[in-house]
């Protein structure tokens, strides 16, 4: 079985985002991506990874399931469609 770095490297998607570090710098230094992933972090991280995961295979349902989660609460709503238009500029 891959480990979560060895998935991640072989989907195209996440492998052209790993490759630009300055992208994910400015994503991390984001203040939208920090209210995000403290919304994350307040759920469990193995359900989390492991849906990642699953969506890494295909399998997406798992990783809506949370994000439909996240996007209920408010703030992170607003946080992930600020993110959303900053990524897709």
């Amino acid at each position: 079985m891959q480990n979560f770095a060895d998935q991640l490297s072989s989907n195209p998607q996440a492998k052209q985002l790993l490759e630009n570090q300055k992208a994910i710098r400015q994503m991390l230094a984001n203040p939208e991506t920090r209210k995000v992933l403290q919304s994350l972090q307040k759920k469990n991280v193995g359900r989390l990874q492991a849906a990642a995961q699953s969506a890494l295979q295909g399998d997406t349902t798992a990783l809506s399931s949370v994000l439909q989660e996240l996007s209920s609460d408010p703030q992170a709503a607003k946080a992930m469609e600020q993110l959303n238009k900053t990524l897709n500029k």
